[in-house]
């Protein structure tokens, strides 16, 4: 074969490749699971908790597969509902977001926090931007008092920049909340370990704030926002996170220190990259035990 051919029939195929890889990524973005992850960070003699984390949602009205899955997690009841931030996808949606997240039971209380796409609508942006760190905010807001309105009316409880204290099955149990750390809206100062609490957990959307949590002697940070990267490829593993977290942090269990930070993949995606790759969405279940017993 000659040499131009051999180069045609390389081209096609590596043509070939990326379609079926982008047709691939539509796919797999669209196939929910509940996942469990078993974190050993409750005190010695702490009954075990089961929480319930949903995040990332950017529901729209076109995401009928993922309401149609959100809607199904109403079946099961949890101790705690974690909302972690970037659920609203476009004004539009905020009664049918706020509907759902209504149905998922926590019985000892639900919680949100806030991500950049439940303060603003969603616009393109050059996916070179993601490499680069660039950041170009939105500026046509979203309709987030309507949405925190219905939310709160239903029962959930805001923790931004906000600190709760709660008794969890009898363990003293501070929660701490975060606004959202890639707009800047973060209060850090808040990170301080009550000496009083035997739990202490740090609830945020952007993971970034993890060092100051763990220096602060939290035992657990929840996170979300880098959809785990949304692209992975193996021996690689995240692409990009959309955040100054590192790479190797930007999805699953990963300690630092004393303190285990918990990164969930998430459920959607943004509206003008509606695809995964290696990285499928998940409502990510916890179930804390104390510690030595993971």
């Amino acid at each position: 074969m000659k040499p131009s051919k051999v180069l045609l029939a390389g081209a096609g195929a590596s043509a070939a490749a990326a379609a079926a890889c982008v047709g691939w990524g539509v796919v797999e973005a669209h196939r929910y699971w509940i996942r469990t992850h078993r974190l050993a960070v409750l005190p010695p003699d702490a009954k075990p908790l089961r929480i319930l984390q949903v995040s990332d949602l950017h529901l729209r009205l076109s995401s009928t597969r993922l309401a149609a899955f959100l809607s199904g997690l109403s079946e099961d009841t949890y101790d705690l509902v974690l909302a972690t931030g970037d659920l609203l996808g476009e004004p539009a949606a905020v009664e049918r977001c706020a509907r759902l997240l209504g149905g998922l039971q926590g019985r000892l209380g639900r919680y949100y926090v806030l991500g950049s796409s439940d303060y603003y609508a969603p616009r393109f942006k050059n996916y070179l931007d993601y490499f680069t760190h660039r950041r170009r905010l939105p500026t046509k807001l979203n309709r987030t008092d309507d949405f925190l309105r219905i939310l709160e009316s239903q029962g959930y409880e805001g923790l931004t920049n906000r600190t709760v204290y709660v008794d969890l099955k009898g363990t003293p149990t501070q929660i701490t909340g975060m606004d959202d750390p890639f707009l800047q809206r973060d209060d850090r100062t808040l990170l301080r370990r009550s000496p009083d609490a035997a739990f202490a957990m740090c609830v945020v959307h952007d993971p970034s704030p993890y060092q100051d949590a763990a220096q602060a002697g939290f035992d657990l940070v929840v996170a979300g926002h880098t959809h785990g990267g949304q692209i992975r490829f193996p021996f690689v593993g995240a692409v990009v996170t959309n955040s100054t977290v590192p790479r190797h942090l930007a999805l699953g269990a990963s300690w630092v220190g004393r303190t285990l930070l918990f990164v969930t993949p998430g459920l959607g995606t943004g509206k003008f990259a509606p695809y995964r790759f290696l990285c499928p969405p998940e409502a990510s279940v916890l179930e804390l035990v104390p510690r030595g017993l993971g």
